[in-house]
């Protein structure tokens, strides 16, 4: 016998005692609810379960891509006039990027 043979035949004894079982309807009717609820909760706990892992693993693989560096250019050349970084460190500069005093 195959071990799916003896998982049809123990689930179909099993079933079958339950229908010949002296019990009343309602105590029946509470133990399948029962099972149903304890397979629900298992599939649920499961799927969150992996949910949490993918989105775990998303978590990880997103802290590995390239990230964005703000500090690989030298000098801010911004065409603003005022007190910034420019090609000769911080200063007055105007709008035409040239470097207003000392």
């Amino acid at each position: 016998m195959t071990f799916s043979e003896k998982i049809g035949y123990n689930l179909g004894s099993v079933i079958n005692k339950f229908k010949h079982w002296q019990a009343s309807k309602w105590l029946k009717a509470v133990i399948i609810l029962g099972i149903f609820s304890l397979f629900f909760g298992l599939f649920y706990v499961i799927y969150h379960l992996f949910a949490l892992i993918f989105c775990f693993a998303l978590w990880v693989a997103f802290q590995y891509l390239p990230k964005e560096n703000s500090n690989k250019y030298e000098f801010d050349y911004s065409l603003d006039e005022g007190y910034r970084v420019g090609h000769s460190g911080y200063g007055y500069y105007d709008s035409n990027d040239i470097k207003l005093h000392d």
